[in-house]
């Protein structure tokens, strides 16, 4: 058995039994943690056959796990128009414009980020300039969110979308005076209309453009995602695993359209693989920046506008019943606060429903239930969520990119939104993740934006000050936080023996550099079950 020592290091093992450690011994073959303590305690485990790694006194602390990811969208992202740094619907016109100079009449071209909200009119953008821009190409264009679809006349042709197509059930097609499509689709059940038409992405390259994307995440010192994708991705994970270039462990979590088909799929789920099925993902809203997040009350300066429900709620219920008896993980999108009430409502129904049926003795390993997001939730649910073991699973850096919005859209209720803190002194457990690609997916970065409220490239200051979190918080979050919202806390997450031994090694120490400076701080290396998969040491 061939054994790994690392000594000399200053190890936040993120356990509460051995919270620091000099040394730690992993087993290459099995990658599971042998040892941890002293570097004499450590050398007995080894042996003298063991390889011996000096950490040099830097800090080490268990790998990130990214607990909200869209990892190829992510990969996609440097391939098609990037609306980013655009500030009107000209600017994206143009970048369309140019795309269309490039490619061959007939094909699509797509794009994402594109934001009103950063716009100075603030309007919905509309197909005529696309149609301009690009009059031989159909055109489809993802807003920041992924929750808006702006699209030219040639993309709703193709999608046989026009003035007689009706609205969906949850989703809408928003129309110009005459009731023409004015070329902008809010939500899934509208844009799928669009994407079902759109020609699949090439295989080879978006194998090529994931393999990038993972060797991205090896370099900011993530060793765990959970995707939130569907069958796509989980063959091109499949694929890469089975040829060893996975170097991620990956637990998709898959659409829920996809819950009768789960039993079916050919992964084995151990508890050592690197590609798991963890459960099922439920959109209940749409989100702020689209004013489609499902409110208790109106947006501030849209009466009646209180956003759409993305999942009719009897449906919600079933599913959350069938999945709960199914030992799956739940993860349901919630950003508005009346988004959370029907989550809620279906959980605490499932769970109900669960006493009654079931042997309470017979235990369950994968059962979680999550709400993706909680950016504006009722004091009442929060309480709710508490009572229920509800987990909140939160993307910090959202809280700093949409300070405007939400003051903008929520009016006082902003006051209340994105409550790290009071959920965490509460006892909700916390997971943390990045929800790339809409955010970045570093996570030194938005634990930055955790614990101390503002994007770190600006210089404006806190926002909402009292809900951060402390640096301890945002790092347990995004390790043994997020490993439990996996149902994998028994084996990730903290440095402790017998557990999988993946570890970020960093330049500065987390705990005691100066908060202003967390971003900054380098990833020296990461180490996938004892192996080095990244930096050198």
């Amino acid at each position: 058995m061939s054994k790994v020592l690392y000594l000399n290091g200053n190890i936040y093992t993120m356990d509460a039994q051995v919270p620091y450690a000099q040394a730690m011994a992993i087993d290459a073959g099995s990658g599971r943690i042998l040892a941890v303590g002293s570097n004499d305690e450590v050398r007995r485990v080894g042996g003298q056959n063991a390889e011996l790694v000096d950490l040099r006194g830097r800090t080490v602390v268990p790998g990130f796990i990214d607990a909200h990811i869209h990892l190829l969208a992510t990969a996609y992202r440097s391939q098609r128009v990037d609306a980013a740094a655009c500030n009107s619907e000209e600017e994206v016109a143009e970048l369309v414009r140019a795309r269309a100079a490039v490619t061959p009449a007939g094909q699509w071209i797509q794009g994402s980020h594109w934001d009103r909200n950063a716009w100075a009119n603030n309007n919905f953008p509309t197909r005529a300039s696309l149609d301009a821009a690009a009059p031989d190409h159909p055109v489809a264009l993802s807003s920041k969110d992924g929750h808006l679809l702006w699209v030219n006349s040639r993309a709703l042709e193709l999608a046989h979308i026009n003035a007689e197509t009706p609205d969906p059930a949850n989703g809408a097609i928003l129309r110009d005076g005459t009731g023409e499509p004015a070329g902008v689709l809010q939500e899934a059940d509208a844009t799928r209309l669009v994407f079902d038409v759109i020609t699949p992405p090439d295989p080879n390259l978006s194998w090529q453009l994931m393999e990038q994307s993972l060797a991205q995440l090896q370099r900011s010192g993530i060793t765990t995602i959970h995707d939130i994708e569907d069958e796509l991705s989980l063959n091109i994970f499949s694929q890469l695993r089975d040829e060893g270039k996975l170097g991620v462990r990956v637990q998709m979590i898959m659409p829920r359209q996809m819950l009768a088909k789960l039993p079916t799929l050919e992964i084995t789920n151990g508890e050592n693989d690197l590609l798991r099925i963890g459960g099922i993902k439920i959109f209940a809203d749409g989100t702020l920046g689209s004013q489609t997040a499902a409110m208790l009350h109106s947006f501030e300066g849209s009466p009646g506008n209180r956003g759409i429900l993305a999942i009719p709620e009897q449906e919600m219920m079933d599913t959350v019943r069938v999945a709960t008896e199914m030992d799956l993980m739940i993860a349901i999108h919630a950003i508005g606060d009346r988004a959370a009430r029907v989550a809620l409502n279906s959980i605490e129904q499932a769970q109900r429903s669960l006493l009654m049926k079931r042997d309470t003795a017979v235990p369950f390993k994968h059962l979680r239930y999550r709400l993706e997001h909680v950016q504006l939730i009722a004091p009442e649910d929060l309480e709710r969520m508490r009572r229920l073991g509800v987990i909140a699973s939160i993307q910090p850096f959202h809280a700093v990119a949409d300070r405007d919005i939400a003051e903008r859209y929520w009016g006082k209720r902003h006051r209340r939104a994105y409550a790290y803190r009071t959920m965490h002194n509460m006892g909700i457990p916390l997971a943390m993740g990045s929800d790339a690609p809409v955010e970045t997916f570093d996570p030194l970065n938005i634990i930055y934006a955790a614990t101390v409220r503002r994007d770190p490239a600006t210089k404006r200051p806190p926002w909402l000050p009292d809900q951060a979190l402390s640096v301890v918080s945002a790092l347990g979050g995004y390790t043994l936080g997020a490993a439990y919202a996996g149902a994998e806390e028994r084996h990730k997450g903290s440095l402790t023996v017998g557990k999988l031994g993946d570890a970020v090694v960093l330049r500065d120490d987390i705990l005691r550099v100066d908060q202003a400076h967390i971003s900054e701080n380098g990833v020296q290396a990461t180490i996938l079950g004892g192996q080095l998969v990244y930096g050198s040491l």
